[in-house]
């Protein structure tokens, strides 16, 4: 102590570490392999500050651990699309280990995006790799550190008492983390790492510490996995832990034991450490013959999470009427939905994560955004989880795409299908959220703070759903000073800036490609209406019905006894007060809670511009309903089409509203309190895939919609 005292005093400027390296000098205090015991020494000193004995410099910690965020351009680099194929493909398979501070940082990034256990904080001796394959693909990552102090199994296979413990536990590692990349899908890859990384270790930790391994020890937990990739790598099960962690120096138990794996690099450790040569080899057969079970039963694989989720209750809408034996069928009609959707994610957790929040978005909980659903089906534990789910976990969100458009496909696909687009805002009251600034809010009906998105929907007379969506990112967000916003946010680099016309355009293209839906109108609000390259742009062999401004003006093609209409043009309100041009008809459009919902259509053939061509020749379809306010629409369809086709057209243009409707009043389409590009895209995916399960719910038990 006295030591210490004089250390501190005699080097006042110094840093914690600068003075461990001291004490050691003063101590002589060294490995075997003659290096400065400077961890060690450090440790010394934090435990005599915190008895209350020293007083130490400032910590450095924050300042020397770099802030964890999104993986930059450098030494790992991510990929885009889906690595799979045989093993075979990626070999002879390449080891990397991270040497500088970059690199160093890399690895931790990785973890800290793609781990469930997160990024580890290192102490003592410890390797990193990244393991790529052959042409560059960034397939795993491995971390290796010095074996922790008391490991009860472990301690029992060797059979040392504590001062032999002391002289050999340098040559025994413990892997601390093993990654393999969430969109890697290829066979026996894990246990191809695990095998080759061995030989890696055992130079480079020989290299760096002058120290061989002796033993390898590693850690899983059994309710997330079944240790298949160890044990087809040959090593070797030996016990369980006994369910404490070291939190801030002192051991806690958590309660979560897991199993514990070995690789014995030198079968003649027992030798060495007893300094006798009859003590046995450690053969397989020696350590089959050690194993003791420490629990009576093994942990089931995802246990804790298989009962939060089979006691999940569905909220259903309250126009449903299910039996008993329905309802009971609900949680396992969800299981096999989502059963649909699982290849998206590489690992078990996302997959049970994907159905835990759907569960959220289908339950009775108040509020629908992660922090409220993790605590009403999970507890506390389940919030950060769940949160890194929808903005960090790997999603194979192209598949995803796809498979969702085919099971709506499957679902709604009809001759008499309607493609409706319509954009959606959300008020938000901070400035932090990706997209915020001041713009129109439909919900509010002005100007506000708010996020704006663009969507697209399919109706048919089997149902609607939501497709698509894109957030809207006004042009101040591309402005020189929103440059730090935009990374914070995640907004990819490739983004720039466009107009909602055209991000419906963009949204549009993809799906009539993909040929899956039937149904040739699109129909849109005047916010779309009335841009005419938008219009200009709608694919071959569709029809529009888009609405427009009051104020658009047009020329009649034929106005007998009002000539001026024709060669001079008016807007499109000034015809409903000419005479005897409109003939209105009373049409039935739909059915509602009160009886059927009527309204009054008149169509004229106009032109757009002052030019007649052809080429700028429409149809100018007026409706008036209950409201009194009357509607107006352009579409380019043929001067043959008949009123009953446009009216029902017509009438298929607001599925997209009841949509908006029923998703912000059932499944939290506006609850989400994501702040980056990449969340609020997931989560909106996530509320369509809960609206398509309702969909498929009610067709199979033919619950009719409610009006």
């Amino acid at each position: 102590m006295e030591v210490v005292r004089e250390v501190l005093a005699a080097h006042p400027g110094h840093k914690r570490w600068r003075l461990a390296t001291v004490l050691c000098e003063r101590w002589q205090w060294r490995s075997k392999s003659g290096r400065w015991k400077v961890r060690s020494a450090h440790a010394v000193l934090v435990e005599l500050e915190r008895r209350g004995q020293v007083r130490l410099p400032p910590s450095q910690r924050g300042r020397i651990r770099p802030k964890i965020g999104p993986v930059g351009v450098g030494v790992a680099q991510e990929s885009n699309g889906l690595v799979s194929g045989p093993l075979s493909e990626y070999r002879p398979l390449c080891w990397q280990l991270m040497s500088g501070a970059a690199q160093r940082r890399q690895w931790r990034q990785l973890m800290e995006r793609h781990h469930y256990l997160g990024a580890p904080g290192l102490v003592g001796a410890n390797l990193k790799y990244l393991v790529y394959g052959r042409a560059g693909q960034l397939l795993g990552a491995l971390g290796w550190q010095s074996a922790v102090k008391d490991l009860g199994c472990r301690d029992r296979l060797i059979g040392w008492d504590a001062a032999q413990r002391a002289r050999g536990l340098e040559h025994v590692v413990s892997g601390v983390r093993f990654l393999v990349m969430p969109w890697v899908r290829v066979a026996h890859l894990a246990s191809a790492l695990l095998s080759e990384g061995l030989r890696y270790l055992q130079r480079d930790w020989r290299c760096h510490y002058g120290t061989a391994v002796w033993l390898v020890e590693s850690f899983v937990d059994r309710q997330r996995f079944d240790g298949a990739s160890y044990r087809a790598a040959n090593w070797m099960c030996i016990g369980w832990t006994r369910g404490f962690g070291k939190r801030q120096g002192v051991f806690v138990h958590h309660g979560q034991p897991k199993e514990v794996y070995v690789y014995v690099m030198e079968p003649r450790l027992r030798r060495w450490v007893h300094e006798k040569v009859r003590q046995p080899l450690l053969t397989r057969s020696f350590l089959l013959a050690q194993r003791r079970d420490e629990h009576s039963t093994l942990f089931a694989r995802r246990t804790r999470m298989k009962q939060s989720l089979e006691s999940w209750q569905a909220k259903l809408p309250p126009c449903w009427e299910l039996s008993p034996e329905e309802v009971q069928c609900v949680g396992q009609e969800l299981s096999q939905f989502v059963g649909l959707f699982q290849k998206a994610f590489g690992r078990i957790e996302p997959k049970e994560l994907f159905e835990l929040y759907l569960q959220g978005l289908l339950s009775d909980t108040e509020r629908k955004n992660v922090e409220a659903m993790a605590l009403a089906l999970r507890g506390p534990e389940a919030v950060r989880n769940l949160q890194r789910f929808v903005t960090d976990c790997q999603w194979d969100e192209s598949w995803m795409q796809r498979q969702h458009w085919e099971q709506c496909a499957q679902e709604l696909a009809d001759p008499e299908g309607v493609w409706s687009l319509d954009a959606s805002e959300f008020a938000k009251k901070g400035e932090e959220s990706v997209g915020v600034a001041a713009q129109y809010c439909g919900a509010l009906g002005k100007t506000a703070n708010c996020q704006s998105g663009v969507f697209i929907c399919y109706s048919s007379p089997k149902g609607h759903a939501l497709l698509d969506s894109r957030l809207y990112l006004p042009q101040c967000w591309f402005e020189p000073g929103y440059e730090q916003r935009r990374k914070e946010c995640r907004i990819p680099a490739e983004v720039s800036f466009q107009t909602k016309p055209q991000l419906a355009q963009e949204l549009l293209g993809p799906l009539v490609e993909s040929g899956l839906f039937a149904g040739r109108w699109i129909t849109c609000d005047c916010s779309f209406g009335n841009n005419e390259p938008f219009l200009e742009a709608v694919p071959t062999g569709f029809y529009y019905l888009a609405e427009v401004a009051a104020t658009r003006k047009v020329w009649v093609k034929a106005a007998p006894g009002h000539e001026p209409l024709e060669s001079q043009g008016c807007t499109v309100e000034e015809l409903v007060t000419i005479p005897k041009l409109l003939e209105w008809q009373s049409v039935r459009v739909s059915e509602g809670q009160k009886g059927p919902i009527v309204a009054a259509f008149a169509r004229v053939r106009i032109f757009v511009r002052a030019e007649r061509t052809p080429q700028s020749e429409r149809w100018l379809l007026l409706r008036n309903d209950s409201s009194q306010k009357i509607k107006f629409a352009l579409s380019d369809a043929p001067e043959e089409m008949p009123l009953s086709e446009l009216t029902r057209v017509s009438a298929a243009r607001w599925p997209i509203e009841r949509c908006f409707q029923e998703d912000k009043s059932e499944l939290g389409l506006d609850h989400y309190e994501h702040r980056s590009w990449p969340a609020w895209h997931r989560h909106m995916r996530l509320v369509f895939l809960a609206q398509l399960f309702l969909l498929r719910l009610r067709r199979k038990y033919k619950k009719k919609p409610r009006p």
